[in-house]
């Protein structure tokens, strides 16, 4: 019984990890890469904090939300504010990859390796592995998986 679920799982993780990484490399083919720099930090409150702060640096509960600028190969300067957001804040001043859409740059990708590289080698990986355990215990060459 675990057998057929670990080749479920397998097949899911290595189908979205193939998926994800065609999507990346469709990315890397349209898209313009550029370098951008953080320019400020957006603090947002935790809403369900117990206590009001005074600082919101030493804020624990709290997002910063980095906001970035860079330039296109047209010459054209974007400023937006990312979607993902870190506490502590990003350093001003950071650089920070990014591919972005040339007919729409203010439709962009941060840290496009990992998102289009690395996750999907990821999950491919533990997909293939799951496959080739499964089947070598099905084959009953080991036994790995309790029946």
């Amino acid at each position: 019984m675990w057998t057929r679920q670990i080749i479920f799982l397998s097949l899911v993780a290595l189908t979205i990890g193939l998926i994800l990484w065609r999507h990346g490399r469709r990315f890397y083919k349209k898209w313009k890469k550029s370098e951008a720099m953080v320019v400020r930090n957006k603090y947002i409150p935790n809403d369900l904090r117990l206590f009001e702060s005074i600082d919101p640096v030493a804020d624990e509960t709290g997002t910063f939300y980095a906001v970035i600028e860079f330039k296109t190969d047209k010459g054209e300067i974007i400023i937006k504010q990312l979607d993902i957001g870190t506490n502590p804040p990003r350093s001003v001043g950071q650089r920070v990859s990014v591919i972005y859409n040339p007919s729409n740059p203010q439709e962009f990708v941060t840290f496009a390796r990992t998102w289009f590289q690395f996750i999907p080698g990821l999950l491919m990986s533990l997909g293939l592995i799951g496959l080739l355990v499964s089947i070598v215990d099905l084959l009953g060459l080991i036994s790995i998986i309790p029946d």
